[in-house]
C-alpha cells in the first residue's frame, strides 16, 4: 500500500485552495473527527451538498488526542465556563505505528468548502492518510485528508497542550454525531481517541462524572 504522501501531497495552513481543487468538479476527500463528525456542526461552515456526501470511515497510520487549544471563537459557542484545563479540542497527527487508526467522518470539499474551512480551523494542515469505509469487507483503501495542528503557537496564541481535558460540551457534539451512526462507531470514537496518555473508552465515566471539575491527573 506504501505511504500515503508518496501519492498524495500534504497541504500546509494557510492553504493554497487553487492547488487542492484546481478545477470546479474536483473534490477534496477531507475525513473530520471532531466536532465535524456531527451533521448540525458540520452545516455551520460545509454547503449541505458537501455534508449530504458525508460517510463514515477509518483512517489508518494516526492517532487522535485531546490536545489543541480552544481557541476564543469555540468558547463563544461551547462556553467558558469551565475549568481551564477543561478547554481541550481533538487533534490529530500521523503515526509511526500503521497499526494506529481512528474513526471519523469523511466529506467531498469544494473550494469554497475549503475556504470557509481555513476560517474556522486555524494552523492546521491537512496531512494525507489511507482510509477504508466503516463496517465495508475487502475494500481497497483510498486517500483521504485529515486536519493536523503540528505547531505550538500561532499568531501568538498557544495552540498544543498535552495535559488538556476534553471540553465537555465539545466532546458531547463529538459523541453525538458518533451515536448519530451507531453505537459502534461511538465505541469506536472512545477506543481511538486519547486523552492524557489514555484512551477515552478508559476514562469515559470519569470525564462524565466531573465534567465541570478536572479529575486528577492520577485517574487519567
Amino acid at each position: 500500500m506504501g505511504d500515503p504522501w508518496e501519492v498524495a501531497e500534504e497541504h500546509f495552513y494557510p492553504w493554497n485552495t487553487i492547488e487542492m481543487v484546481p478545477d470546479s468538479p474536483v473534490r477534496l476527500p477531507l475525513v473530520g473527527y471532531g466536532s465535524l463528525m456531527n451533521r448540525s456542526s458540520a452545516l455551520r461552515t460545509l454547503s449541505e451538498q458537501s455534508v449530504s456526501s458525508a460517510r463514515p470511515v477509518l483512517v489508518m497510520g494516526a492517532r487522535r488526542v485531546y490536545e489543541y487549544v480552544m481557541s476564543p471563537r469555540g468558547r463563544k459557542i461551547y462556553g467558558d465556563q469551565v475549568a481551564e484545563e477543561r478547554f481541550g479540542v481533538l487533534n490529530a497527527r500521523a503515526s509511526e505505528d500503521s497499526n494506529e487508526w481512528f474513526n471519523g467522518i469523511q466529506y467531498q470539499l469544494n473550494a469554497t468548502d475549503i475556504m470557509a474551512l481555513a476560517d474556522r480551523e486555524s494552523a492546521y494542515d491537512l496531512v494525507p492518510a489511507w482510509t477504508i469505509p466503516w463496517g465495508v469487507k475487502n475494500s481497497a483503501p483510498q486517500i483521504g485528508y485529515f486536519l493536523s495542528c503540528r505547531t505550538e503557537t500561532h499568531e501568538g496564541r498557544q495552540l498544543l497542550d498535552s495535559q488538556l481535558l476534553p471540553h465537555p460540551n465539545y466532546h458531547a457534539i463529538c459523541e453525538e454525531g458518533c451515536r448519530d451512526v451507531s453505537s459502534d462507531f461511538l465505541k469506536a470514537f472512545r477506543r481511538s481517541t486519547w486523552v492524557r496518555e489514555a484512551r477515552v473508552s478508559d476514562v469515559a465515566e470519569t470525564l462524565a462524572r466531573d465534567a465541570t471539575t478536572p479529575p486528577p491527573a492520577s485517574q487519567l
